[in-house]
């Protein structure tokens, strides 16, 4: 399968609708958060609600509550990982849009979403 498809996001809901340390640290938890490949135009909405994922593509101006934005070679560092998205978007590499404490406060249930998302078998 494709990274950053239908299909690979179709299987990290998959995945985390299964995975009981996901449910433990998602319990309760909604939100949307839009992923965009800049340099492609592919954009795709991660939607949790009461920590039940659900994942479909999107245009990268459709409403959400946190918005990641960068070029394919960054998210293809992220996938290997080579980087994350806290130094993705420190250093420049990556926008962010949204409530940065927010997004803070969310950051037990980001790292098991990014350690799903790598166990997912992908071409890069």
């Amino acid at each position: 399968m494709k990274y950053f498809s239908s299909e690979f996001f179709g299987e990290l809901a998959q995945r985390l609708n299964a995975d009981a340390e996901w449910k433990k640290r998602a319990e309760g938890l909604t939100t949307k958060i839009t992923l965009t490949v800049t340099d492609r135009g592919w954009s795709y909405l991660i939607e949790v609600t009461n920590g039940t994922v659900g994942a479909r593509a999107t245009k990268p101006d459709d409403p959400a509550d946190f918005k990641f934005e960068g070029p394919y070679d960054v998210w293809q560092k992220i996938a290997a990982g080579q980087s994350d998205f806290n130094t993705a978007v420190m250093t420049g590499k990556m926008k962010f849009r949204g409530s940065l404490p927010r997004i803070m406060g969310m950051q037990p249930q980001m790292t098991r979403l990014t350690q799903v998302a790598k166990g997912i078998p992908a071409e890069v």
